[in-house]
């Protein structure tokens, strides 16, 4: 039962809850309203009352005075969409955004190339046709999803439609700028964009598959639930918010030629030497021969690893299991890892250290086991006033729902709960919105996605990634020039489990009564102890720049101080325009899902390290940057967040 996003700008008006039946319900009650609504207030008034209402609605969800019924995915849509739109009389009447004799258009500044009818009258029938398409789908009898097994992957894919909804409704709602655009989306690669809230359709469509939508062509009212590509594929799962009965991870790398082989073994020897290591799976994307005939020997050491039944590292040949070469290959279901938490690193590194990765990244990842969790964090910055707004309520309430659970009060989510956090819509063809993508710093709070190496999630993610309903995200993928892998699984996680990642330290310091030895794993240098965020701004340590896929940018004097080697900086620098096209893939993905989660949560979070940084993504920092052991309040006694795991 796709979705249809009507205009020819893909945009349509969402669908807003039809009014309570009644005997005068019909043409009537589909009446265009006058000048102003049936509250009294005025169309501009209004506008205002939804962006208010949307925060004190969410602030309120969170302070626990309205709750939704998440058992109920269609009474939790119908939430949303009331609190965004329902003001005066019970929410009952409809908002109107432009009528016949005025212009709400806003003069100068953002929006350009928004669609020709971008008039919308959220009453007229075409909109209430999509109000009960989706009403259908939310509220579609879930026997056949029960029997099949699918049912809690047919709910959290019905979250992300609500929230998809809900989100451009609200974008609707808004006027239409016009004029020259203050920035525009740089489409400068030929791989078309996404379709702006496309997710509606791709999940809706499986959902019809699997929950047995009636097929209209068939006089008998047969149903096509459960075919066989329905079937075919494995149910997924979400995992639970903490997984603390897990005590070991599976490392997974990546790698399809020879040239990076001797940074690869390292990297795999350090991995195996780490207690919590249960294995590591290398992920080779070439043929075996290129191994066997490798010149350097390093080749057939791996396999002789991977023949030798006591080796930690075993190979899974991608080309041998039926797979192309493909950056998603590293998150394929067939991989089988072992454990439930699965820790990524790229082929060449960096290999962050035992004491940042397992010690605190992965102690992090058990009491946080339902969202990604990332050494290298990066933040997507947006530009209007009412995304920044909308992004720091997001964040303030993210903050206080971690703070709220490392005291106890919900650390016994049970499994594929989530408490949804506030995303911000993005209304790319309404008002021009438009994400960038910041290369300049690696922020703890406020970071919108992550990098693969030194990144943990959960095995049952594995199977979302790889499933037919995003199999639009992997062509995206594969076409682009980017094939921003990264973000494309930061934003599905974060889609699906309602809430932003989570970032640690990717160095940690040496304490005053600690050996003096290298604390990098894979062979780098220590930080200086004296080096803090109030003075020098976030940067990459020398020994790690070379490894960076996206681009790093740093000051000419830190360049000099850190002995960094222009030519080192990979893409970036060696692809013309790398940085725009980066840019522009973060603006179709996150324009494909229609919103931005609210930014990441430090590792300094409620601690006197935590410092408010108005200029830093997401308003705060931790002071110092790489902190030692004895800081991290998760890993030791009484700190915040330990208690979620005890034992």
């Amino acid at each position: 039962m796709p979705i249809r996003t009507g205009s020819s700008s893909g945009l349509a008006a969402a669908p807003t809850p039809a009014p309570p039946p009644s005997s005068a319900s019909s043409a009537a009650s589909r009446r265009r309203p006058s000048s102003t609504t049936r509250s009294g207030l005025s169309g501009p008034a209004v506008i205002a009352s939804l962006v208010i209402g949307l925060g004190l609605c969410l602030n309120l969800m969170n302070l626990g005075f309205l709750t939704l019924d998440h058992s109920s995915t269609h009474d939790y849509h119908t939430e949303i969409i009331t609190h965004l739109l329902g003001f005066g009389e019970g929410g009952k009447h409809h908002i109107r955004i432009k009528d016949d004799d005025e212009d709400t258009d806003v003069e100068g500044g953002g929006g350009g190339g928004g669609p020709d009818d971008d008039d919308i009258n959220l009453d007229d029938d075409k909109v209430l046709g999509e109000i009960e398409k989706v009403e259908d789908l939310l509220d579609a009898d879930e026997s056949m999803a029960a029997k099949s097994g699918h049912l809690d992957e047919v709910h959290a894919f019905k979250k992300v439609i609500s929230r998809a909804v809900a989100n451009l409704e609200l974008c609707n709602s808004l006027p239409k700028v016009k004029g020259p655009p203050a920035k525009e989306v740089q489409q400068i690669t030929d791989t078309p964009m996404l379709s702006e809230f496309g997710i509606m359709n791709a999940l809706s469509e499986w959902i019809g598959k699997v929950e047995g939508e009636k097929n209209a062509n068939n006089a008998a009212g047969q149903h096509r639930g459960n075919n066989d590509e329905a079937t075919a594929y494995p149910v997924c799962h979400l995992p639970p918010a903490s997984s603390c009965q897990t005590r070991t991870y599976t490392a997974v790398l990546m790698s399809h030629a020879t040239d990076r082989l001797k940074k690869l073994k390292g990297g795999v020897v350090d991995l195996c030497g780490r207690g919590a290591t249960e294995e590591v799976i290398l992920v080779w994307n070439s043929p075996r021969s290129l191994l066997e005939s490798d010149s350097g020997g390093i080749g057939q050491e791996l396999l002789g690893w991977d023949k030798d039944p006591s080796h930690k590292m075993r190979i899974f040949f991608a080309l041998e299991n039926g797979l192309e070469n493909n950056l998603l290959n590293r998150y394929h279901p067939s991989i089988k890892p072992k454990s439930e938490a699965v820790m990524f690193f790229d082929d060449d590194g960096p290999f962050f250290d035992e004491r940042a990765m397992s010690k605190v990244g992965f102690e992090l990842w058990r009491r946080n086991s339902d969202v990604q969790n990332a050494a290298f964090p990066r933040n997507l910055r947006v530009l209007s006033d009412r995304m920044k707004d909308m992004q720091k309520q997001g964040l303030d309430l993210y903050l206080k729902s971690i703070l709220e659970r490392s005291k106890g009060r919900n650390g016994d989510a049970e499994e594929g709960e989530v408490d949804d956090i506030p995303f911000t819509p993005t209304c790319r063809e309404r008002t021009g919105d438009i994400i960038e993508y910041n290369f300049f710093v690696f922020p703890q709070f406020g970071a919108n996605m992550a990098l693969p190496s030194g990144s943990i999630i959960h095995r049952n993610y594995l199977c979302f990634i790889w499933h037919p309903a995003f199999e639009e995200l992997r062509k995206f993928i594969r076409e682009h020039p980017t094939h921003p892998d990264d973000q494309t699984v930061s934003a599905i996680i974060s889609q699906l489990s309602g809430k932003p990642p989570r970032a640690f330290p990717r160095t940690i310091k040496k304490g005053k009564t600690e050996d003096k030895a290298n604390l990098r794993g894979g062979g780098g240098s220590v930080v200086n102890s004296k080096a803090t965020n109030s003075t020098k701004r976030r940067r990459l340590l020398a020994s790690e720049e070379e490894y960076i896929d996206d681009g790093i940018f740093l000051t000419e004097e830190e360049g000099n101080q850190l002995h960094v080697d222009q030519n080192h900086r990979r893409l970036l620098w060696q692809q013309k325009n790398w940085g725009p096209m980066r840019e522009e893939a973060a603006n179709s993905l996150i324009g494909y899902f229609g919103s931005l989660n609210a930014g990441s949560i430090g590792w300094c979070a409620g601690t006197q390290y935590q410092k408010k940084q108005p200029r830093s993504p997401g308003g705060f920092s931790c002071d110092p940057e790489f902190p030692t052991l004895d800081m991290v309040p998760w890993i030791k006694h009484g700190g915040l967040g330990f208690d979620i795991c005890t034992d």
